[in-house]
């Protein structure tokens, strides 16, 4: 966490990193706060991310000109009135001991500098959107607790231990749109303690997960996304293999 004085000497925590962020904020921060994004910044957002996918030159020129363009739109009274507003509302939600209205100014004080008020928002966005890649492991340290994810994944599994998991499966792609809402469901069945057997009252630990870090999270996440894809290249070997079988029969 990063410790920040205010012009009027207050103070107020912010993060630094993804375990300075619970999954539970993650989520309230996608449903209650990211919806309000202005539609002009929305745009500059889209039209960038357009920017860094294009490939060929004249996809190049196209998300340079609606770039652009999309900047142009932004106007100053856009920036003071609808983004800055939105930024403000996107710090205070992350940080603990200043409000959106001492950000803004809107409670009788200065507001918080603009410089820094951008500096703010484009390290949470920064923290959020450009984290490394975890490492693939099973076994996670939680709050001096061991954690296990399934090795052999689904192979023992019963039959309602298979139905959530496969809900979970269903929602995966999801995952890169927020919805994260899904997670702390499906960890419920398959984030356990060493040699816990499956019982209804794993189901109980969502509120459990929903206040794990979002670096723990992302590793469970990152797990299954792999175990998902071993699965589905093993599945694709077994129908390869089978129509092989039944060519040499029909041969």
């Amino acid at each position: 966490m990063f410790n920040i004085t205010t012009s009027e000497g207050g103070r107020f925590t912010y993060p630094s990193e993804l375990a300075d962020i619970t999954l539970r904020h993650y989520i309230d921060f996608m449903t209650f706060v990211e919806p309000t994004m202005p539609d002009e910044f929305r745009r500059i957002e889209a039209a960038s991310i357009a920017r860094n996918s294009a490939e060929t030159e004249q996809e190049k020129d196209k998300a340079l000109k609606e770039f652009e363009e999309a900047v142009q739109a932004c106007t100053d009274v856009v920036m003071y009135r609808k983004v800055y507003p939105y930024f403000a509302r996107v710090v205070a939600h992350f940080a603990e001991g200043i409000t959106e209205a001492q950000i803004t100014g809107t409670n009788g004080s200065d507001g918080m500098n603009v410089g820094q008020l951008e500096y703010l928002y484009s390290t949470i966005i920064r923290i959020l959107n450009n984290y490394e890649e975890p490492e693939y492991t099973n076994v996670l340290l939680v709050d001096g607790e061991l954690w296990y994810l399934p090795m052999r994944y689904m192979e023992k599994s019963t039959l309602i231990e298979y139905a959530e998991a496969s809900q979970f499966e269903a929602n995966l792609k999801d995952l890169d749109k927020g919805n994260w809402g899904a997670l702390a469901k499906i960890m419920c069945v398959l984030v356990r303690k060493e040699d816990e057997k499956y019982s209804d009252k794993l189901l109980r630990r969502e509120e459990q997960f929903l206040n794990w870090n979002l670096e723990n999270c992302l590793k469970v996440a990152f797990f299954l996304l792999k175990r998902s894809e071993i699965s589905q290249q093993n599945l694709q070997i077994y129908r390869w293999e089978a129509l092989k079988c039944r060519s040499y029969r029909d041969w």
